[in-house]
């Protein structure tokens, strides 16, 4: 599953693309403000993302890796970079210091920057203990659907 974090106004717009193509996304707090969590399939996103509309806003990327102490959280945050990088995005380390405030940050799901909203967290592999490897795409606001377009390029690399 993804898990995908969004305003009110845009789990509406999410939901209505997902029915739009026949997938049914439920918003059990539709409407409610704030920042609440859907979930879909693997493989809805790249139905789900073209019927939004739009075209993704160019975005400053960042990536944390350095600072993730497990060793394969820390690959798959730096996979999921270095794949975005090869779509012809700048990927900034952010653990290289100064100071970088980019659109999408790039992180493990347990180690998201709480300041970026919304949020993409999409599995990646498994790790070597059996459990799933997540990896968070997280993004400032107006940046909704260059998010969920660099979540399907990582969905549809990891299908």
């Amino acid at each position: 599953m993804v898990a995908i974090a969004a305003t009110a106004r845009w789990r509406a717009r999410i939901v209505a693309a997902a029915a739009s193509a026949g997938i049914t996304l439920t918003d059990p707090l539709a409407g409610v403000p704030g920042i609440r969590p859907l979930a879909c399939t693997l493989g809805d996103l790249g139905v789900i993302v073209p019927r939004l509309g739009g075209e993704p806003s160019p975005a400053a990327i960042g990536a944390h890796s350095d600072s993730i102490a497990d060793r394969e959280l820390r690959d798959a945050v730096a996979d999921v970079a270095a794949l975005l990088s090869l779509h012809g995005n700048v990927v900034l380390d952010l653990d290289a210091g100064g100071r970088h405030h980019p659109d999408v940050v790039v992180s493990a799901a347990v180690d998201c920057p709480q300041w970026t909203e919304p949020a993409v967290t999409l599995p990646v592999g498994t790790g070597r203990r059996g459990g799933p490897l997540t990896v968070a795409l997280t993004a400032g606001p107006g940046f909704e659907g260059t998010l969920l377009e660099l979540a399907r390029l990582v969905e549809a690399d990891a299908a």
